[in-house]
């Protein structure tokens, strides 16, 4: 298992490699929303962010945003960003 470094020098993820490196950021954001680090309607940090904390190339990062959406854990507004939970109600 390799670990991806974040700025400091901090740990953020060992990877394994059973599994894509996607299936693992999106697992890792998932329990971060689960565990309040990310609330409903609140955004998520920036795919540039993410890059830099996972130490992957973009395309990376957009697949494991993509899965969440699927799943309806985040949604997009575009030209703001993703934000936590399913999407507000149109009124």
């Amino acid at each position: 298992m390799r670990a991806s470094r974040a700025a400091y020098g901090r740990e953020v993820i060992k990877w394994r490699l059973d599994q894509p490196k996607w299936v693992q950021i999106a697992t890792e954001l998932r329990a971060r929303i689960v565990a309040g680090v990310y609330k409903r309607g609140n955004p998520l940090p920036s795919e540039r962010q993410l890059v830099d904390e996972f130490g992957v190339a973009r395309a990376t990062v957009r697949k494991a945003l993509a899965k969440l959406i699927e799943e309806g854990t985040i949604y997009t507004v575009f030209g703001i960003g993703n934000f936590v939970g399913p999407p507000p109600e149109d009124d």
